[in-house]
C-alpha cells in the first residue's frame, strides 16, 4: 500500500476522526509482522469510550516501543510526528504483491493432495456421512446429479443408462455407511464405473469451480497476490467445507487471511470431523 494520510491526530487525546482511525488500522494492519504478537485490527474507524483499552491503541503504543523506539509511547499518532513517518517508511518499504494466477504447478500438487485426502475411487460408495461419493470426493446430493456423470458398464465398457445409474445410487445410499466402512467395501456392489479421464475431469471441474468462489470470498485479484502454499490451503478449506462454511463459518480465519497474518489464520484453520493430519497440511502450509 502507499503511505498513510491523516489528517488530525489518532489515538489517546487525539482527534479520532472516523477515516483517520481507520487508515491507521489499515496501516497497523499492514505492519503486523514488525509488531508481533498483535492480531489484525478490525478496520471499523472506532476506538471506543477508552481509546486507551482499544486494540488499535494497544497497537500503536506496541509499534512505538518496538519500531520508532519510544521508552514511553504515549499512544497518539500526530500528523507528520514521529509515529506517522515511521510508519509511512515501513509502508513504503513494504515490496507489493505481484499477483499471480493459479497456475497449472500449483493445480497439480493440490490435485495429488486431494487425492491423497478424498481417495481416488471409480465406483459409487457412501463417504463417512451417507452421500454417494466419486472420484476424488465428487458428491452426488441426488440421483438426477449422478446421471450427469458419465459412468460405464464395467464389464461392457458401453456407457451406462440413467436407469443403470438411478438403480445403482438407490442400492448404494441403502448400505451401511461411516468409519468402518471404507469405499473398497461397496465395489462387490457395483457395476457401474468412472474411466480415468472422467475422474481428471470432473476433479479439474471442482478445481475451476473452487478457484472462482475462493475469489468471490477474498477478492479476485486479492487471492491471487497469496503465495503458492496460501492458496493450496485455502483449496483445501474450500473443498473439504463448501463455500457457505468457510465464507460464514470461519470469521476470524477469514480476517486473519484477508490481511495476510497467515501464522494466526492458521491458529484458526482448524475443521471439525476430518484426520488430525490433514488439518495439520494446513496448518503447516499457513505456517510457512
Amino acid at each position: 500500500m502507499g503511505s498513510m494520510r491523516i489528517i488530525q491526530s489518532v489515538g489517546i487525546d487525539g482527534k479520532n476522526a472516523v477515516n483517520d482511525i481507520k487508515a491507521v488500522q489499515t496501516s497497523l494492519n499492514s505492519l503486523m509482522h514488525l509488531i508481533p504478537p498483535t492480531k489484525a485490527l478490525v478496520v471499523d474507524g472506532k476506538l471506543g469510550f477508552k481509546p486507551e483499552n482499544s486494540n488499535t491503541v494497544k497497537a500503536i503504543m506496541l509499534f512505538q516501543k518496538k519500531v520508532v523506539g519510544l521508552t514511553r509511547p504515549d499512544g497518539k499518532i500526530d500528523v507528520n510526528g514521529r509515529t506517522h513517518k515511521k510508519i509511512n517508511e515501513k509502508l513504503l518499504a513494504i515490496k507489493p504483491s505481484i499477483p499471480v494466477p493459479v497456475t497449472e504447478a500449483v493445480k497439480a500438487k493440490l490435485r495429488k493432495k486431494l487425492e491423497q485426502y478424498e481417495g481416488r475411487v471409480e465406483h459409487m460408495y457412501l463417504d463417512t456421512r451417507g452421500f454417494v461419493t466419486v472420484g476424488v470426493g465428487h458428491m452426488m446430493s441426488s440421483a438426477e446429479e449422478a446421471k450427469k456423470v458419465a459412468f460405464i458398464n464395467a464389464a461392457s465398457s458401453a456407457q451406462a443408462s440413467k436407469k443403470e445409474i438411478e438403480d445403482e445410487f438407490a442400492l448404494i445410499k441403502s448400505k451401511p455407511f461411516g468409519a468402518a466402512y471404507p469405499a473398497r467395501r461397496f465395489k462387490s456392489s457395483t457395476k457401474l464405473k468412472l474411466t480415468d479421464s472422467t475422474i481428471n475431469e470432473l476433479t479439474n471441474k471442482h478445481i475451476t469451480s473452487f478457484e472462482g468462489e475462493l475469489k468471490q470470498i477474498y477478492g479476485a485479484t486479492e487471492f491471487n497476490t497469496h503465495p503458492e502454499n496460501v492458496k493450496l490451503a485455502l483449496f483445501d478449506m474450500i473443498f473439504n467445507l463448501g463455500m457457505p462454511r468457510l465464507k460464514t463459518g470461519y470469521p476470524k480465519f477469514n480476517k486473519y487471511i484477508k490481511v495476510k497474518d497467515y501464522k494466526n489464520a492458521a491458529l484458526e484453520s482448524n475443521r471439525k470431523g476430518i484426520s488430525a493430519q490433514r488439518n495439520q497440511y494446513v496448518k503447516d502450509l499457513l505456517s510457512k
